[in-house]
């Protein structure tokens, strides 16, 4: 199975694709970032991805997304972009926490121990996790919660725990900067296997703020 994952939660914008074989591994086949959070930098990161390897959009069999916590408006885009593919194609649609994939690219990278992983949240706040990364893998050990940033400095201890994050030297000196990858997206979206397009939703912790517009109810004459 050929498949495009978006990971738009954070700066880089990263696309993937990948191809699981006959034997179940996944290949990551080509990758490009970008720093531009226009909507359009979006698509020309996927028509940038498909021609370095290749394929045709016609190839993609499945659609991943990075689903957060992180940008609002790139969750939001690569939403879209998933959404509209399977309307038009009917492809396979998969999600996975983007917090997760800064878990498992710490790991790949040979990080081990107990890590924080820090996520700015806005309004003085962070997204935290917290994981066990071992030689033989991770493992969760606090889901994700929304923090006080200073009340998160004192509240554990930095002795024992490594901070990872995209922006994490903003709040810990000593972190380790490392963002979202859509790799690690995909291929954790596979495991976690396909959901209804219709049921994504963005990694948010705050109740929403804003209520659709209703559609107006037009009489013709």
């Amino acid at each position: 199975m050929k498949m495009l994952a978006v990971e738009f939660s954070a700066v880089p914008r990263e696309v993937a694709l990948l191809e699981q074989i006959q034997d179940g591994s996944v290949q990551a086949r080509s990758v490009v970032a970008s720093a531009e959070e226009r909507p359009l930098a979006g698509l020309r990161l996927v028509e940038t991805a498909l021609r370095e390897a290749g394929w045709d959009r016609s190839d993609i069999e499945a659609v991943a997304v990075g689903l957060g916590p992180g940008s609002y408006t790139g969750i939001r885009a690569a939403l879209a972009l998933a959404q509209g593919w399977h309307l038009a194609r009917q492809v396979l649609v998969l999600g996975n926490s983007s917090m997760e994939s800064i878990a498992a690219r710490a790991w790949e990278v040979g990080v081990r121990g107990w890590v924080c992983v820090v996520v700015d949240a806005q309004r003085g706040e962070l997204y935290v996790a917290e994981y066990e990364l071992a030689d033989a893998g991770w493992r969760e050990l606090k889901p994700l919660r929304l923090a006080d940033a200073c009340g998160l400095r004192q509240g554990i201890d930095r002795r024992k725990w490594q901070w990872v994050g995209p922006e994490v030297t903003r709040w810990f000196s000593e972190g380790i900067k490392l963002g979202p990858s859509a790799v690690h997206v995909g291929r954790l979206a596979l495991r976690r296997g396909p959901c209804a397009p219709e049921s994504f939703e963005p990694i948010y912790l705050r109740p929403v703020q804003f209520v659709k517009t209703p559609v107006p109810n037009l009489k013709l004459t």
